[in-house]
């Protein structure tokens, strides 16, 4: 009897070991035009959109068979722009020219672990930051900037962005005020006062070009959409991006090109950010400080020294102005805002406590309670 249990269970961890490594194993498809006859760019470029199915086919079986589905054509687009990362080995099991098309199909070892442990920290990142809000402006409003708008806020909704809407700040002279990036502590006020963490400036350049060949009138429309993200906790610009594309047609019809390029940037942005963020939370982030309510100059001095030694996560300290007992800082920490605001919170300043007065997503105010 004890034979037969143990070769069974043999026989159970075989078949679960197995079927483990089965899973790891994806076929995938790839397809490319051929050009100018150039068979071997065609076959390269075949063969790096069969990895990429691959992954995405892993990817895909765990997002959707977990609970890490928010946020995910966000995950999806960052880890399939490094799926060569995430492939042990392939083999070649069909390829062949099918018209002007090469076909590659392979046979793909994923390594599901790392997909995993990139996934997790996607998902990490999204939730230590709290969601931030967003806000998204364009300055104009023709048809191509509302159609960029409308494309980039879908973009940003499927991926459970959450977005603050812009349009009672188009009506007064704040939006003026967010385009000059010298006013760093404006654009924080506004964006503080609106609940956005960050905003979003958007512009549209669309222009036709037309030409005649053999007496035949050919238009080509082109299309430029920027973007620049700006922390609206600190009125720093975090990245920007641009797009461009050209296409014959109508002239003046800019509606799907502008569709395609402003998500483009959208996606770009999403990245960057994501990219900074994950940075910020594994190394060094800046923490605007603000603090009210000082007696001295002696106690701004006891106040700074104190912080060195009770933040946890300290690396470095900026002191912006002070006056009238009100001093601004910037503090670099290893850390997030909600840990510097509860480590500030038990510093005393000769028996004084210091009380939170409020907090956001890189700025902690506090005030000396006398």
């Amino acid at each position: 009897m004890k034979k037969i249990i143990i070769f069974l269970t043999v026989i159970l961890f075989v078949f679960s070991a197995s079927a483990l490594f089965a899973q790891n194993k994806v076929r995938a498809k790839g397809m490319a035009t051929i050009q100018k006859n150039l068979v071997d760019i065609a076959r390269s470029k075949a063969l790096d959109e069969a990895q990429r199915n691959a992954v995405e086919k892993a990817a895909g079986v765990m997002i959707t068979g977990t609970t890490l589905v928010e946020n995910y054509q966000v995950k999806m687009d960052r880890i399939l722009a490094e799926s060569k990362g995430f492939i042990n080995s392939y083999n070649i099991t069909s390829e062949n020219k099918s018209g002007g098309n090469y076909e590659v199909e392979i046979e793909a070892d994923v390594s599901v672990g790392r997909l995993r442990d990139k996934m997790m920290a996607i998902n990490l990142i999204m939730a230590r930051k709290s969601k931030p809000r967003i806000m998204l402006l364009f300055k104009d409003r023709p048809a191509r900037y509302a159609v960029a708008e409308a494309a980039m806020i879908k973009y940003f909704k499927a991926n459970n962005f959450k977005l603050v809407d812009a349009e009672i700040i188009k009506k007064n002279k704040d939006y003026e005020r967010l385009q000059d990036e010298a006013e760093k502590k404006a654009i924080s006020g506004i964006a503080h006062r609106y609940g956005a963490e960050v905003i979003i400036v958007g512009s549209v350049e669309a222009i036709s070009n037309s030409y005649n060949i053999n007496n035949i009138e050919i238009n080509n429309n082109k299309v430029v959409v920027a973007g620049k993200v700006i922390n609206g906790d600190t009125g720093e610009i975090v990245t920007t991006a641009s797009e461009t594309k050209s296409a014959p047609g109508m002239k003046g019809d800019f509606k799907a090109l502008t569709e395609d390029v402003a998500t483009k940037v959208a996606r770009k942005l999403v990245d960057d950010v994501l990219e900074t963020w994950s940075s910020e939370l594994t190394n060094t982030t800046s923490v605007k400080l603000i603090i009210s309510g000082l007696a001295s100059l002696s106690d701004l001095q006891h106040f700074k020294t104190a912080l060195s030694e009770e933040v946890k996560g300290f690396k470095g300290l900026n002191q912006r102005y002070y006056s009238k007992g009100k001093a601004e800082f910037d503090l670099e920490i290893k850390g997030d805002t909600q840990a510097v605001a509860h480590d500030v919170e038990q510093i005393t300043i000769n028996n004084k406590k210091i009380k939170v007065t409020e907090t956001s997503q890189n700025r902690v105010e506090v005030v000396v309670v006398h």
